[in-house]
Parts: C-alpha cells; structure tokens; sequence
C-alpha cells in the first residue's frame, strides 16, 4: 500500500529534523578535528543542505535523497571519535 502524501511529508520532516541534530553536532566535533575532517565537512555538508531542499518536494526520491544525507552524516560524526 502507498503511503499517503502526509505520511511522506511526516516521514521527511523527522529526518530533516535528525539531519539538523547531526549537523549541529558535527559542528561542534569539528571545533576539535583536524584539518582532514574539515575538508570532509566542506563536502559533505552541501549535500546535505541539497538533501533539505529536496524534502520539501515530499516524494519518493526526496525520501532517499535525505536518506543517504543522514546515513552519510551518521558515518562522518562516526569517524569523529
């Protein structure tokens, strides 16, 4: 069954809201981090913002697109450590 256009819009609105909490807190790690990590962040962090725009579309290539932004952004914060 297809979830409905809401659901969607729910779904993409709590992984945009996680994608701001991964954000933030990668940017307090990257205070303390190497200028390797920074150059990664400098990459990385566009994508996410593409990721945040594209889920106001609320379809399903914006569900994956923000998807891979936060699995991305759990892996770099992971790195972080």
């Amino acid at each position: 069954m297809k979830e409905t256009a809401k659901e969607l819009k729910a779904e993409l609105d709590k992984s945009v809201a996680l994608l701001r909490t991964l954000r933030d807190e990668v940017k307090v790690k990257l205070h303390l981090a190497g200028m390797d990590a920074k150059a990664r962040w400098r990459e990385l962090e566009p994508r996410l913002q593409t990721a945040v725009e594209a889920a106001k579309d609320a379809s399903d290539a914006s569900r994956k697109a923000v998807g891979e932004a936060v699995d991305a952004l759990k892996k770099f914060r992971a790195s972080l450590r």
